[in-house]
């Protein structure tokens, strides 16, 4: 017969989730510039571009993934515009052509 002379208690890992480090209007104005430039160059270009998988677009789209600062960067790089127009959403400019570019 075994006698146990200590005791081993295990614990789960504890798992914290990051709050997303822009806030929703900022989340909001990046995934209007990633909708603009998924038309403008077609969904598949634009993952190759940012570096993500088509899923990984996707999912950013429908709002299953936060949007981090550094997919911020990204797609400011990818529209040759500056990161605070992005997150401010003056780029894409209002009414203007996801097609052509034209407002």
């Amino acid at each position: 017969m075994t006698i146990l002379t200590t005791k081993t208690i295990r614990r789960a890992p504890i798992v914290r989730v990051r709050q997303p480090d822009l806030t929703p209007d900022e989340q909001a104005n990046v995934r209007k510039a990633i909708r603009f430039l998924a038309i403008r160059l077609g969904r598949s270009e634009l993952a190759a571009r940012l570096g993500m998988t088509l899923p990984a677009v996707r999912a950013s789209l429908v709002r299953t993934r936060p949007v981090s600062p550094a997919l911020a960067i990204r797609v400011a790089r990818v529209a040759e515009a500056k990161v605070d127009a992005v997150l401010a959403g003056e780029w894409p400019p209002e009414g203007a052509c996801p097609h052509c570019g034209r407002g």
